[in-house]
């Protein structure tokens, strides 16, 4: 029988599997890193195993963020997520030294303000603009997830983030401090509320366990059709 167990080592999300082998395994498997240890490894073992694999783990990590965000475009016409809902993007040069992003009918617009940069780094430029209007609607959309959560279980995080996570939707770590992904704006508020109850629920459960799965069930029955935007 494999044993699990979720902890936040490094800063890493770590998805920590006790299994029946006589060597140590670490895979990262969309964006999840997934640490296989015999069944009577103690924790600072795992811990030092993290820390000796961090900079190859880190590594993975980015290549594969950066193979998704290769499947995203930034340019004039592009399909742009917000709440789970496209918008075409609209590209306005502007005679303004400041950037300004909304949305307005089925258009998103990213006013580009005397920027001197080539045009082949408008992309990225773009992108960045994009970042900072997710982080501006997580600070309404995921307090609001939050609470409503926190008072439906009765379980209270001791704070709560808004961060460009690399590689995860969301970590709560043993001092029951969670972080959000602000890039999850671009999901529907359906899959943002899985990811704040899913965190919340590690509060009770730092692991991947039946007992997780079931209250993640209890409040949330429909729960895996969130996960399956997340991963679409």
């Amino acid at each position: 029988m494999i044993r699990e167990e979720y902890r936040c080592i490094e800063n890493i999300k770590c998805n920590i599997k006790y299994e029946k082998i006589k060597n140590s395994y670490i895979q990262i498997k969309s964006g999840d890193v997934i640490i296989k240890v015999p069944n009577k490894s103690s924790m600072e073992y795992v811990e030092q195993l993290v820390i000796k694999r961090k900079d190859w783990i880190l590594k993975k990590l980015k290549e594969q963020e950066c193979s998704r965000r290769c499947q995203t475009t930034y340019k004039e016409g592009s399909i742009i997520y917000v709440l789970g809902k496209p918008y075409i993007l609209k590209i306005i040069h502007v005679q303004s030294k400041q950037n300004k992003t909304y949305i307005k009918n089925n258009n998103i617009y990213c006013e580009i303000g005397n920027i001197k940069q080539n045009f082949e780094k408008e992309d990225a430029i773009i992108k960045k603009q994009i970042d900072k209007y997710y982080k501006f609607i997580a600070r309404e959309e995921v307090p609001a997830a939050m609470e409503y959560i926190q008072n439906k279980t009765g379980l209270r995080a001791k704070e709560i983030n808004i961060k460009n996570l690399k590689a995860t939707w969301g970590i709560c770590s043993s001092k029951k401090k969670i972080s959000i992904n602000q890039n999850l704006m671009a999901y529907s508020r359906h899959a943002i509320e899985y990811v704040c109850l899913h965190e919340v629920c590690h509060l009770k459960y730092m692991n991947h366990s039946k007992e997780f799965w079931n209250m993640v069930a209890y409040y949330m029955p429909d729960y895996k059709i969130a996960k399956k935007e997340l991963k679409s």
